[in-house]
């Protein structure tokens, strides 16, 4: 069954830990895709779907097994799912055999279970392999003081030869947006790069808001005065940490990524308990009691504010967390979605 699907909201692609998976011997029309899976988790789904380009097919699940065949004209950002989970993790599909691994998980969120799906891992793309291929770069390089030189360059000749795949406009908006390592100037000479009538309105709509964003909440640049209540209801103001370097923590008690890193941050915290650092974290649980209970789980010894309804979020662009500024004693930001490393290395310099 094959229909168009609209205002699927796509998110941005963020580089995941997928491995490769054995690709499956099936005979493929030249010129067409086969996408086939394996699912694992207990569901009671019947159907599987697949979304890209507008257009929604679905096929029956046989021994947690599915497939699907088509024709795409050029890459495109697609997504796999199923009725009973609460998301739809993404892939790029082209002309090809590809296998997905698909892992079913539980998860909690504003004190519900919610069935959420992983793609563990893919094979017989090559839009996978391009990404690992920066992904490898991106690790073997990063830690290295000129990183944002070097990225530059890697990225200006990348861009030249993959100027068409959506990945190429997905790698600048998370630059943009999520992880501003380069500068207004930089990423806009590798924008003019990209053939846009390629890449995905969402992933060009995201790098402009993270461009326009610059200008305001940038290394350099003021951070936002905000007011907020902590968990016993009192109004906690970030004028009052004036004098003071100040890592503020976007996460949510539902958040898994934010959760396994507050460990980090705890060891960050007691490594500078004597000096003029503080963490306030800021939270969008909508569920105060399971917010609280993490606090307290996680033994969160800072302050925590909730964010509830995201004006704070928002105003300052966050699309994903777990996400961070660092803010010195004047409340001008030093340092934006930061490692645990990278908050170390700039303490180490303003002692």
């Amino acid at each position: 069954m094959k229909r168009k699907f609209e205002n699927w909201k796509l998110t941005i692609m963020i580089l995941t830990g997928v491995a490769g998976y054995g690709q499956s011997s099936q005979e493929r029309e030249p010129g067409s895709f086969i996408v086939s899976g394996t699912k694992k988790g207990e569901v009671s789904d019947n159907y599987a779907y697949l979304f890209y380009n507008n257009t929604q097919d679905s096929v029956k699940i046989f021994n947690n097994r599915f497939e699907f065949r088509g024709t795409v004209k050029d890459t495109a950002v697609a997504q796999v799912y199923i009725m009973s989970a609460a998301n739809a993790p993404q892939f790029y599909i082209e002309n090809s055999t590809i296998e997905l691994e698909i892992i079913i998980d539980e998860a909690v969120k504003d004190g519900n279970t919610i069935k959420k799906m992983r793609i563990d891992a893919i094979e017989g793309s090559r839009s996978f392999e391009l990404a690992q291929e920066y992904k490898t770069f991106y690790q073997s390089n990063s830690g290295k003081k000129d990183f944002s030189k070097l990225l530059h360059a890697e990225l200006k000749t990348f861009l030249r030869n993959h100027r068409s795949h959506p990945f190429s406009g997905a790698i600048l908006a998370e630059l943009s947006l999520v992880n501003p390592i380069l500068t207004k100037a930089e990423l806009n000479e590798l924008y003019a790069l990209l053939d846009l009538t390629k890449q995905t309105p969402q992933d060009l709509t995201l790098f402009k808001k993270g461009i326009d964003r610059m200008g305001i909440y940038a290394v350099g640049k003021p951070f936002l005065e905000f007011e907020l209540p902590d968990q016993n209801g009192k109004i906690i103001r970030f004028r009052d940490f004036k004098g003071k370097i100040v890592l503020i923590d976007f996460w949510a008690s539902w958040c898994g990524p934010c959760r396994k890193k507050n460990p980090e941050l705890l060891a960050l915290k007691q490594q500078y308990t004597s000096g003029n650092f503080e963490i306030i974290g800021i939270s969008r649980d909508k569920n105060k009691k399971q917010w609280g209970d993490a606090i307290v789980k996680d033994k969160l010894e800072w302050v925590n504010l909730l964010d509830d309804d995201q004006k704070i979020g928002d105003a300052l662009g966050i699309e994903h967390i777990p996400y961070n500024f660092l803010v010195d004693e004047n409340g001008i930001i030093i340092g934006i979605n930061l490692s645990t490393v990278e908050v170390q290395q700039l303490l180490s310099v303003a002692k």
